[in-house]
Order: C-alpha cells, then sequence, then structure tokens
C-alpha cells in the first residue's frame, strides 16, 4: 500500500501530520503569506526604542524540509509581538529581516525541542540581522527556510531606535482575493453627445457613463479601465482635454487626448484605487468623466457608432488596516 491510509477524516482516527499539512496547503492554494490584508503589520513602538512590534493575525508558511507531498503550516498571532532590534554603531547602516518561521525540530528542520512538546512554542517572530541592502524575502538569503518575510528595517549609523520611516513592508497574502465586475455601453447615443466646451470642468461623458457596484466587504483595493472606441471628431477644428475615471468619491488621474483631424478615436482611461475602510461592504459610483481644456473649439461626440467598455476589479492587498 502506498497510500496514506487514513484520510482526513475517517471517524474515531488518528491522521497523519503529514495530511492535516495538506489541508493548510490545498487551503492556501499552495501559497503562503499573510491571511488577511491587516495580518502581521511590523511597526515601530509608539515611543520609537530598539524594538518593533508585529500585530496581531495569521499566517500560512510553505514547508520547505523535505518529506511527503505538498505540506504548510498556519499558525496565528493572536496579540502584539515585540521583538528587539540591535543598534547601529559607527560602521555604518545595517538592514535586517523580520520574519515568521516555523521550528518544529520533527518535521526535518534542525530546531530545538521545546521544554513542553505540547504547547511548542514551534513559532516565532525572528529578526534576520545584516541582510543585503534591497533584500525582499528569506527565500533570497535563506532559501530552505519554512518563513514567511514580514518587513524590512534599514537603519542608519549610530542609530538606536527604530521609527516608521526605517520599516519597509514586505508582506503578502497567502490568497488574495480577486473579483472582476465588465459592463458595455454601445449603440446608446442615437442623439450625439457632446463633450462640453467648458474649460477644466469635468462631466459624465459620454452620458450614461455612471454605474453603482457592490464593493466587496474584503476588497482593499480597486483598478477601474475603461475603453472607448469610436469616439466622432467631425472636423478639423482642434479637439484636446482629459479623460479620468471615479470609484466613490476619488478621482483618477486625468489622461490627456489631442486631435486635430476628423476621425473615429479611440480614448483609454484607468486608475488604482485604495478601498477605505469605510467603502468596504457599501455601493460605490463608478464613473468615466472628460474635460476640455482651455483653448479648445472642436467637438468630441459619442453617437451610434462608439461602444464603451469598463472593467472593475477589486482586489486585497496587504494594507494597515
Amino acid at each position: 500500500m502506498v497510500w496514506d491510509g487514513i484520510p482526513w477524516f475517517v471517524e474515531n482516527t488518528a491522521a497523519s501530520e503529514e495530511t492535516v499539512r495538506l489541508l493548510a496547503e490545498v487551503a492556501a492554494s499552495g501559497g503562503e503569506g499573510i491571511a488577511g490584508p491587516a495580518d502581521l503589520q511590523v511597526r515601530a513602538l509608539a515611543m520609537p526604542g530598539p524594538a518593533v512590534t508585529v500585530g496581531a493575525g495569521a499566517m500560512v508558511a510553505r514547508r520547505r524540509a523535505a518529506g511527503p507531498g505538498r505540506q504548510s503550516y498556519a499558525a496565528r498571532n493572536p496579540t502584539l509581538d515585540q521583538v528587539e532590534i540591535a543598534p547601529t554603531g559607527v560602521d555604518g547602516p545595517r538592514s535586517d529581516l523580520v520574519i515568521a518561521r516555523i521550528e518544529d525540530p520533527y518535521g526535518g528542520e534542525v530546531w530545538p525541542e521545546p521544554a513542553d512538546p505540547l504547547i511548542g512554542p514551534y513559532v516565532w517572530t525572528r529578526v534576520i540581522t545584516s541582510v543585503p541592502p534591497g533584500t525582499r524575502s528569506i527565500a533570497d538569503i535563506q532559501p530552505g527556510s519554512t518563513a514567511i518575510t514580514l518587513a524590512r528595517i534599514d537603519l542608519p549609523a549610530k542609530t538606536t531606535a527604530v521609527t516608521a520611516a526605517m520599516i519597509t513592508d514586505l508582506r503578502q497574502m497567502a490568497q488574495p482575493r480577486t473579483r472582476t465586475e465588465r459592463v458595455y455601453l454601445h449603440s446608446a447615443w442615437p442623439t450625439p453627445d457632446d463633450l462640453g466646451l467648458l474649460p477644466d470642468v469635468w462631466e459624465e461623458f459620454p452620458l450614461g457613463a455612471r454605474w453603482e457596484l457592490n464593493v466587496p466587504d474584503w476588497a482593499t483595493h480597486v483598478n477601474v479601465h475603461t475603453n472607448m472606441t469610436g469616439l466622432l471628431h467631425p472636423n478639423a477644428a482642434e479637439a484636446r482635454g482629459s479623460i479620468r475615471v471615479t470609484h466613490g468619491a476619488q478621482t483618477g488621474t486625468g489622461l490627456p487626448f489631442r486631435i486635430t483631424s476628423p476621425a473615429r478615436v479611440t480614448l483609454l482611461a484607468g486608475h488604482n484605487f485604495t478601498v477605505p475602510p469605510t467603502e468596504r461592504g457599501t455601493r460605490a459610483t463608478v464613473s468615466v468623466q472628460a474635460t476640455t481644456a482651455a483653448g479648445t473649439t472642436g467637438l468630441l461626440q459619442a453617437d451610434n457608432g462608439t461602444a464603451l467598455s469598463l472593467e472593475v476589479t477589486y482586489s486585497q492587498a496587504p494594507v494597515s488596516a
């Protein structure tokens, strides 16, 4: 028999540690990192000193030791953890990595056994000192370590207190969520809709390019992208201005356009927005807006030859709250 004889779960049996670790691996789809966007953030002390704190949260770390099958560890930190950061002297600056590491002496790696094997601990916040400047992952310097990277601390020379400006957040999510919505408008303007000639006044363009969308309660970021094809510039009078997208109360960067000859044209706009906690789980207005530049006399029109597509992608990434 080559199978592990006890799958998860058969009554009155004890599944192997490998099978339970397989569950963590499958749950994270083979990914590793923090479980939630705000988990395990490294911060300076309220009164900066020779230490940092790691916030509450949970993580998944791929098992790096040799062994059968695909396995991961899941661990949680229920409260703030504080670790010391050694000061620097006159020798020069130093970079340290802050990591969360599984130290399992029974899993194929060499670690000391805890005093009480029943309660561990087997997971720790560790500081890896004197890493190369710019290091972004524990895998770059210790590829065999069952650990995830939380932050890098770049200490100047002669420094005893860690400030927020010295901390680079390097967290990644084990299984970030995404959701994409796409909407289309075509043949929607039998009566042409003109972009107004009031300079620097933003308006919904084309008319009807506005939608109410449900914002997922897990979303931390959103990308809004629009593609408008077949916009009509009917003559040689210059049409010049900008186009942008919005999400809720936020407006994206205006992308300029300039058209000097009769044509049907394509305009693109997009922006990456952060979703504040107050907007998660609510409804948000998403729109396309445009404006003309001062001195412009040429028209830009949406008519029955115009089509608009909008793509909105909500996603998760590490955040502070």
